[in-house]
């Protein structure tokens, strides 16, 4: 069922979205939460940013992709903004429980025509090491035990997405009633291995055990959108078409959630979740505020190539 009204959604509309993120992990596609107008000002900003990217340097361990821009809302002014879409707040509140909401990461992803990879099964929650957002115990005291995120994801479409251009395929709770939770070491393929980055975390998940035959394809139109939860297994193919396949990701938690020291190699460093009831103290960075060569000032993309990377291209 698609969502959406022209006094954006209704009561009713709203519960039902609610019910079928209940039962299912997701919902799709939810339309509505831009106007077109806005939406290429999204479009414009995003794009703007993916083109005057600086390479990673080859040494980088975690070889990011330059399509894939994380966290950019910790120093772009823009980005922060575009976390705080009422309509899109409005819903995360709702499937949450609550108003006091934090970014927990942002990520621009953008595969350009015949780029990308494939992304295996997996489950958002096996990478993420956070808190539920009530856990009394000290910072010092949290185990591996106390990992339980409570995320929700908004993936918004800036292109139509279709198979050919690597549409993401998630497998509903309702398939796969175990993937409520963590799915068991049982259905990993190998859960060994370093925690440098998103292939080496060695958490793929053994499609011979999944009910991947009542697997749903996102393929939603541009501005309409999708939310599924840390624990819906889901997975993507590369682009394999002629055309460009952008999406605007926030993954929101409700305020009081914490990173579990140690649990995650790639967290050790710190990470900043970022409050969005009061004002957060970050130093923020405009895409206006051009460098010497015209383009995006470089600083704005230091949170996405995270500890691994030394430097950047000159």
């Amino acid at each position: 069922m698609a969502y959406s009204s022209y006094a954006w959604l209704l009561p009713m509309e709203l519960e039902g979205l609610l019910e079928e993120y209940k039962i299912d992990g997701c919902v799709f596609p939810v339309q509505g939460l831009f106007s077109a107008e806005h939406l290429d000002e999204i479009d414009a900003l995003l794009s703007k940013l993916v083109a005057d990217r600086p390479q990673v340097d080859k040494g980088d361990e975690q070889n990011l992709a330059p399509e894939d821009l994380l966290n950019l809302h910790l120093i772009c002014k823009e980005v922060l903004d575009l976390c705080r879409e009422p309509k899109v707040l409005q819903v995360a509140a709702r499937i949450l429980g609550t108003e006091d909401l934090s970014v927990f990461t942002s990520r621009i992803l953008c595969k350009e025509p015949k780029t990308g990879k494939e992304i295996v099964w997996h489950q958002d929650s096996n990478y993420w090491p956070l808190t539920a957002p009530d856990n009394p115990k000290p910072t010092g005291d949290l185990t591996v035990e106390d990992v339980a995120p409570q995320v929700t994801s908004l993936w918004l479409a800036l292109d139509p997405v279709t198979q050919r251009n690597g549409a993401m395929e998630v497998l509903p709770f309702s398939a796969q009633p175990e993937s409520c939770q963590t799915l068991p070491k049982e259905f990993v393929v190998d859960s060994g291995g370093s925690t440098d980055g998103f292939d080496n975390f060695n958490l793929s998940l053994d499609e011979t055990k999944l009910n991947v035959s009542k697997r749903r394809r996102v393929s939603i139109q541009r501005g309409e959108a999708e939310f599924h939860s840390a624990y819906t297994i889901h997975r993507s193919d590369a682009n394999r078409s002629d055309v460009r396949r952008m999406a605007w990701i926030v993954r929101y938690c409700a305020t009081g959630t914490r990173v579990v020291p140690g649990v995650r190699g790639s967290f050790d460093g710190g990470y900043q979740l970022v409050p969005l009831a009061a004002k957060a103290k970050l130093r923020l960075c405009s895409v206006s505020d051009k460098g010497e060569d015209g383009r995006v000032l470089r600083s704005i993309y230091a949170p996405c190539f995270g500890n691994a990377v030394k430097e950047l291209k000159k």
